[in-house]
């Protein structure tokens, strides 16, 4: 699957689900162990798109 561009919210295809994202600052959770982090729910990722920040998603897929 390829990288999608982040919508800003917690895509349904991702809901319940481990994703691999690629952050604005060029961080890949590729190359972390356990590989990719959870999409939503208590210690789920934040899909907000705020301005200028190093740490937001640009980038996500379902992690294999």
């Amino acid at each position: 699957m390829a990288l999608r561009p982040n919508p800003g919210h917690c895509p349904r295809a991702a809901q319940g689900k481990r994703v691999r994202v690629v952050l604005t600052n060029g961080f890949d959770t590729a190359r972390t162990a356990p590989q990719g982090w959870p999409a939503d729910g208590r210690w789920g990722v934040n899909w907000q798109l705020p301005a200028n920040d190093p740490w937001a998603i640009a980038q996500w897929e379902i992690a294999a």
